[in-house]
């Protein structure tokens, strides 16, 4: 789990780093392009014709609005994420994109209900590791319709997924996508939100601890695609920040 959570802080720390935009001077997804997932979701009939679908944790990615659009016919699509920086670049894009903290406060900008579909990329994945994960699975719970759908893309193996989710899910599938990334495809049967409580299991954020040399660390948590833009100079660099700030708030 300690690698795990070194991945959340680097994703977060360069998918909000405007600089870094400007750089690679294009977006990047994490995981697998949008299309691998969302054509797998077609394959399924799942969020074929959705109202509204909603992209959570989206970054700086357009991709998966545009493939949600493209490949399961959305006719509406709002991607979310809590970092701004990433919202405003994707609004300079022309993206329907908003500041939303799902964990904290989903309502502040969906209304309960009101969605047919939601993608998630990584998102799960980078808040596993934190007290956080019940609240962030509640807030997409109560976002969704009855008979609305939840899709995760994750690089966790399947039996690590099932383990995760509480008896207000009925799962679907469980399917490959790529060699390193499964999806998982969820079901919100009830209307009723009193059993959002229930979304998430007790052991659903195990921390087991592998100590890693930097190096290793570095191979297990990137791919080789992810490797070429974020090297392990950078990486290197960004592990020592966190231990500073670590070191300066022991919070």
């Amino acid at each position: 789990c300690d690698a795990l959570e070194l991945y959340t802080q680097q994703l977060h720390s360069h998918t909000t780093s405007m600089d870094g935009y400007a750089a690679q001077q294009r977006e990047f997804d994490w995981l697998c392009e949008p299309s691998v997932m969302t054509r797998a979701l077609r394959e399924l009939r799942i969020g074929c014709d959705a109202g509204l679908a909603v992209d959570v944790g989206c970054g700086t990615s357009s991709g998966m609005a545009a493939a949600l659009r493209e490949d399961l016919g959305a006719r509406a699509v709002l991607c979310l994420d809590k970092e701004a920086a990433a919202i405003e670049f994707l609004r300079r894009e022309g993206v329907n994109a908003r500041v939303c903290d799902v964990a904290n406060d989903p309502d502040a900008v969906v209304a309960p209900g009101s969605v047919d579909l939601v993608v998630d990329k990584s998102a799960l994945d980078c808040i596993l590791c934190s007290d956080g994960v019940g609240c962030y699975l509640r807030g997409v719970y109560t976002m969704l319709r009855p008979g609305g759908s939840y899709a995760i893309a994750s690089f966790r193996t399947e039996d690590e997924l099932r383990r995760i989710f509480g008896g207000a899910w009925r799962i679907i599938e469980v399917v490959a996508l790529t060699p390193r990334c499964r999806l998982i495809v969820l079901a919100k049967d009830s209307g009723d939100d009193m059993l959002a409580p229930r979304v998430v299991t007790p052991d659903a954020t195990p921390r087991d601890r592998f100590p890693l040399a930097v190096e290793e660390a570095y191979e297990v948590m990137f791919s080789a695609e992810e490797r070429k833009w974020y090297s392990l100079i950078d990486f290197r660099g960004d592990l020592i920040g966190v231990f500073e700030m670590r070191a300066a708030d022991p919070r």
